[in-house]
């Protein structure tokens, strides 16, 4: 299980070498990534790409926290406290992240995060908690997510 943590966790530290230093992200370069994909979908995209740029707690589930826990936390808090203190300002912004092949099911959704740079993708869960969507597995953590990933394109 820890193995898959560490497989998890690599997309974001592959993606960290790629993209450059300018942290001048427009407004247009959001629009363009999620152009075309219906406002469910467009919350996904967003609420995924947040989670791999920002240490906030409350963009991931509980259970994912816990799961994501290499200390072995044993509260969402604590689990929250190490996500915070453990975090290291990200090499590459948004327009790094390639964001793949949504599906919104009720409040469950999925979607496939890679780069155009690395030959890695890793598929993500979330559900919408409270009218939020949460990231709340990927295919490291979830038995139901074990099909491979789609190539990013």
């Amino acid at each position: 299980m820890k193995s898959g943590l560490l497989a998890a966790l690599l997309v974001p530290l592959l993606l960290t070498g790629c993209g450059d230093d300018d942290k001048d992200s427009s407004a247009d370069d959001e629009t363009a990534a999620t152009a075309g994909l219906s406002p469910d979908e467009a919350a996904v995209h967003e609420a995924l790409v947040k989670s791999l740029l920002d240490p906030d707690c409350d963009l991931l589930t509980e259970e994912y926290l816990l799961e994501m826990s290499v200390l072995g936390a044993e509260t969402p808090e604590e689990a929250c406290e190490e996500r915070q203190n453990l975090w290291q300002e990200p090499q590459y912004d948004e327009d790094d992240i390639l964001v793949s092949d949504i599906v919104v099911d009720g409040d469950v959704a999925t979607a496939v995060i890679g780069s155009e740079y690395v030959n890695i993708t890793t598929t993500y869960e979330l559900q919408r908690v409270d009218g939020e969507w949460k990231v709340s597995c990927d295919d490291f953590t979830c038995d139901r997510l074990d099909e491979p990933s789609a190539e990013v394109s």
